[in-house]
């Protein structure tokens, strides 16, 4: 008992000397919102990506050229980078206007299509003095009623990093994720046109 009010002592110093934790977010494109009639007369849900293990936390992952990866141990998402993704791409399709309604997949409303990914990659990437944002995903786009794939593509995008730290990698990511997102719309864009 008289070791108590020492043990407390410790504790709080040591909370109090604890290094906070900075979170990170994805933000989608700002856009200006269509108010055109849509591209396509379909609906689109986006189902969340599939993704390696590594990238199933919200641990914001660094991979050095040796192949050795990591987490930095004092930063992370606010999210998974599936769900983050998710929400970013139905943000700027939304805006861009390509397809008559758009749903999570998780949506009771049923769908004419869904997208569906495979995300492989989602790291900073560390190379000898500079880095970069590294993004290596897979979709799909699937006919709902009938189950067959209309369409594929992979995506492998990256960004140079202004830094190797964990703030450079996000920013970098952050880049590397708006130009998914642009080059994956445009790709849908093209599909929805010769498909009506």
């Amino acid at each position: 008992m008289r070791h108590y009010p020492l043990y407390l002592i410790t504790l709080f110093l040591w909370g109090c000397s604890a290094p906070s934790i900075n979170d990170y977010t994805l933000l989608p494109t700002q856009t200006v919102y269509q108010d055109k009639a849509p591209l396509s007369s379909k609906s689109l849900s986006v189902a969340l990506s599939k993704s390696v293990a590594s990238l199933s936390g919200k641990n914001i992952i660094y991979l050095h050229e040796n192949g050795e990866t990591g987490a930095y141990l004092y930063s992370r998402w606010s999210d998974t980078p599936s769900l983050m993704l998710q929400r970013s791409l139905l943000t700027s399709l939304y805006a861009q206007g390509v397809f008559s309604s758009l749903a999570p997949s998780t949506s009771v409303a049923k769908s004419d299509w869904i997208l569906e990914s495979d995300l492989d990659a989602f790291t900073h990437r560390i190379l000898n003095d500079k880095s970069d944002g590294y993004i290596d995903i897979t979709y799909r786009l699937i006919d709902t009623q009938s189950k067959r794939q209309i369409a594929s593509k992979r995506f492998v995008v990256s960004y140079p990093s202004s830094s190797t730290n964990a703030t450079g990698g996000v920013n970098a990511l952050k880049s590397s994720e708006h130009e998914l997102n642009r080059q994956c719309i445009e790709w849908l864009k093209t599909i929805a046109k010769e498909i009506k």
